[in-house]
């Protein structure tokens, strides 16, 4: 049993020395009331010193930029992380009215390891369930990859982390592949920053503030802006005067209601 626990130990520590990429198909509900759902290809690139969780999408963005494009992004869910390995201190890299935030959040998850267990394209699974972020969790792991990382801020099992999704079925994460790479994948374009913008600093607190502002105040920026000198589309409507966005303003509201179904309830904010 000693030698099987210094081997274990010299297992996990090996893996952590080889850098991964995991491919995880995301499907989840906008509106929480809806049963139709979207669904994102987000990447976990697990690295010697970091770990990082962001949009698959965003490596072809990345290397149009560095080609010389000029573009712009927004995704409709905020799930772009960075964090130490091995460490429950998350980095959270968020976009409010076009600017980009990061804040800091310790989420350390308590697991309760089951005994049932599964079959996944030759990999032996097993469940475990815990309460975070206000809901029930159901994971998959496998001890056949002892890497202790998974999908977002879903960690701390001696394993990686093949499927998660809450109780209620409103975010579902499903491995696609796991490849090794030979080196850390330069994200700074991507993750820590917004295509080359540094992102603001702010705390957890602030950013709350900033989508309530955002929701009493949409499209503040214009207003003091010289009519005439702008101009933005939206709802399918090409908006250039103060009277317009008045006028949509109701409409924007509830689109950002509707579509306001936060992964971790115990962080929302009440918009009213």
């Amino acid at each position: 049993m000693h030698k099987y626990f210094i081997f274990f130990i010299f297992f996990i520590q090996y893996s952590y020395s080889q850098n991964y990429r995991v491919i995880y198909d995301f499907t989840y509900k906008p509106d929480s009331l809806k049963k139709d759902s979207d669904n994102l290809e987000m990447v976990l690139d697990v690295q010697k010193d970091y770990t990082k969780f962001y949009y698959r999408k965003l490596i072809k963005l990345d290397s149009l930029v560095r080609s010389g494009s000029i573009i712009s992004y927004t995704f409709p869910i905020q799930q772009i992380i960075k964090r130490k390995t091995s460490s429950f201190k998350n980095e959270n890299f968020v976009n409010v009215a076009g600017i980009y935030y990061n804040y800091p959040s310790i989420d350390d998850i308590k697991w309760k390891i089951l005994p049932q267990t599964k079959l996944s394209d030759n990999y032996k699974l097993q469940k475990a369930e815990a309460i975070w972020g206000g809901r029930k969790w159901i994971a998959w792991f496998s001890l056949e990859m002892p890497v202790s990382e998974g999908p977002y801020k879903f960690k701390g099992l001696p394993g990686l982390i093949f499927e998660v999704k809450d109780s209620n079925d409103n975010f579902n994460y499903k491995l696609v592949s796991i490849n090794k790479i030979l080196s850390d994948y330069d994200t700074s374009n991507i993750v820590e920053s917004n295509l080359g913008v540094k992102p603001v600093s702010i705390t957890l607190k602030q950013y709350q503030k900033l989508l309530i502002d955002n929701y009493n105040n949409p499209f503040g920026e214009y207003y003091t802006m010289k009519e005439g000198t702008w101009g933005l589309t939206i709802f399918d409507k090409h908006i250039n005067s103060l009277e317009g966005l008045k006028s949509i303003k109701k409409d924007y509201q509830l689109q950002i209601i509707n579509n306001y179904n936060p992964i971790e309830l115990d962080k929302a904010v009440k918009y009213q």
